[in-house]
């Protein structure tokens, strides 16, 4: 995707969930666009390493850590960033948990945990950015999955959490709209040296399995979801809210045909 290198200058992003793979990743793709990184993940050790990368390559990066199923840490941090950089202009909500189980032997705190993290925490992220976006010109982007709208055995919890982001995707689109917020959401597939990958396919084979399933049969790359994102935040899709991009190389479409 060809963007303009300077499309993003001067505006104040914050990356939730960007100690690393896809998150980060987005991060360095907002930074190398121009904008001003604030990125904050729950465990402070590792996001402070992630600043020190992206800083290495040049960008103008701050780090802050909190959880974010505790809204008032995240409050917290939107205040001193709108505080030291000014009015938020764009922020990715992708902090995320998984783990494979079957529904039957899914405790309640097993499925409530997942939901805490990727629901009701995007909801957190989103609400306390609020008060401090840019009006009009914000443009909130939510990680989501293509288990928000394909089931798949052993994810109930976060199939159903991730749907839970693309419909709130959605209501928050509709009811910020007329003050200049847009709100999306960006749904990878099977990305590259990423942890999501590697719990997915666990052997070679099955690496091999799930490639094959694809309509297009490579894994992405974390500069697919940069991109993806990046064009979102930029004036290129001034007149989008409310979608979700599937980023996935065809993975919610189901290959029904898929080589066994």
């Amino acid at each position: 995707m060809s963007l303009d290198p300077h499309c993003l200058s001067g505006r104040n992003a914050v990356v939730v969930g960007a100690s690393s793979g896809i998150n980060l990743g987005v991060a360095h793709r907002l930074g190398s666009l121009g904008a001003r990184l604030a990125i904050v993940s729950r465990s402070e050790e590792r996001i402070a390493a992630a600043a020190d990368t992206l800083r290495a390559n040049g960008l103008d990066v701050t780090h802050h850590a909190a959880d974010v199923r505790e809204p008032a840490a995240v409050q917290a941090i939107m205040e001193e960033v709108a505080k030291a950089k000014g009015p938020i202009d764009i922020v990715l909500s992708g902090a995320a948990g998984n783990f494979f189980v079957p529904a039957a032997k899914m405790s309640p705190n097993a499925f409530k945990t997942i939901i805490d993290i990727d629901l009701i925490g995007t909801f957190n992220v989103l609400s306390a950015a609020y008060p401090h976006l840019r009006r009009p010109g914000a443009v909130l982007v939510n990680i989501t999955a293509p288990q928000a709208e394909r089931a798949m055995p052993m994810q109930a919890h976060a199939c159903s959490a991730k749907a839970g982001i693309e419909m709130l995707t959605r209501c928050l689109a509709l009811e910020w709209g007329a003050e200049g917020i847009r709100v999306n959401a960006v749904s990878p597939g099977p990305i590259a040296d990423t942890e999501g990958l590697a719990r997915l396919a666990t052997d070679s084979e099955l690496a091999e399995r799930i490639r094959g399933a694809l309509a297009l049969p490579r894994f992405g790359q974390r500069i697919d979801i940069g991109n993806a994102v990046a064009w979102l935040c930029s004036e290129a899709a001034s007149f989008v809210t409310g979608t979700t991009i599937d980023c996935d190389g065809g993975m919610r479409l189901g290959n029904l045909y898929a080589p066994e």
